[in-house]
């Protein structure tokens, strides 16, 4: 029993570590993708894909029965379930994320994003089996200062020029970086709903409708606000959309959803603190983006607020 409670351990560590890597790395692919094309337009071809791709594996599994058979055909009540959690978790997070992305730095981006579990605590403090007490209050607020001094460039109440606030980059870029962190607190919703109202609909099903139900979301917004954009894509583009279906879409969300049934929705979430770092990394690399002395130390913070929340 306990090897085996061990391998499930090691098991759960690795899927995570993946889970953080592989988003880590979505918004310097979807800043890649957006410059030769509208960004709901990517957004949505990435779902298109995604589903293409998660649909026939999901049918196959079924048939072989790895799914419960007759559960990949959900019911309406569950499909309605899938929807609401669909547009909370990636429908509206999503559209807001990628028409952010061509007015502000990704690693700012992701930085707000990274306040989700702050919201997720929030809404699923109450839940049994999740986190809560003294290390969730520590957690946040070390992850709180965290995030406040990689936007100030300086680690709070402390002297510093008031010109190094990440905020200070134009009107537009901060509504751009506002209006992810309005998102961030949609997807706390999200996730908490989806740990409460889909434990009876089997991962690879859940994963496989979401996708669906973005897909067809994406698209109509992208007609409703982008129509007669420029799409001319390059095989950059094209690479960037791939990657966003296959390794941000297909096996992130799975991953995300297994994470949310073994672990919770609060210890899921506080990967979100943990991904900027990976992004500040990659953005930096491949896209020309500042790294800073503050931003590494806010990084160092985020990562113990996981750290104080997981000790058992």
């Amino acid at each position: 029993m306990e090897l085996a409670a061990r391998k499930r351990s090691v098991v759960i560590i690795v899927n995570y570590v993946l889970m953080v890597l592989l988003w880590g790395s979505f918004p310097v692919a979807a800043k890649i993708g957006v410059e030769h094309a509208p960004p709901l337009l990517i957004s949505g071809l990435r779902f298109s894909i995604a589903f293409l791709i998660m649909a026939p594996i999901a049918y196959w599994q079924n048939k072989k029965g790895l799914i419960p058979k007759g559960k990949l055909w959900i019911s309406r009540q569950q499909h309605l379930r899938v929807l609401v959690i669909s547009l909370l978790m990636v429908g509206i997070p999503g559209c807001v994320f990628f028409a952010a992305t061509p007015f502000a730095p990704v690693s700012v981006l992701t930085i707000m994003w990274s306040t989700t579990p702050i919201f997720t605590a929030l809404f699923a403090m109450h839940d049994s089996g999740e986190a809560r007490g003294w290390k969730l209050l520590i957690s946040l607020a070390i992850g709180l200062v965290g995030v406040l001094t990689v936007l100030l460039g300086r680690l709070p109440f402390t002297p510093g020029p008031n010109g190094g606030s990440l905020l200070a980059g134009g009107s537009l870029a901060i509504l751009s970086e506002l209006a992810v962190l309005a998102s961030a607190s949609i997807y706390g919703l999200g996730i908490r709903t989806a740990r409460r109202h889909s434990p009876d609909i089997p991962v690879m099903a859940f994963t496989t409708w979401q996708i669906f139900y973005c897909a067809l979301f994406l698209l109509a917004m992208s007609l409703l606000f982008e129509r007669g954009e420029a799409f001319q894509p390059t095989w950059t583009t094209l690479g960037a959309i791939l990657y966003l279906a296959i390794f941000c879409s297909c096996i992130t969300f799975f991953l995300t959803f297994w994470l949310i049934r073994r672990i919770g929705a609060i210890r899921t979430a506080y990967g979100d603190y943990m991904i900027p770092g990976v992004t500040l990394f990659l953005s930096y690399l491949l896209v020309g983006e500042s790294l800073t002395i503050a931003k590494v130390i806010g990084l160092g913070l985020v990562i113990m607020s996981v750290v104080v929340v997981q000790i058992s």
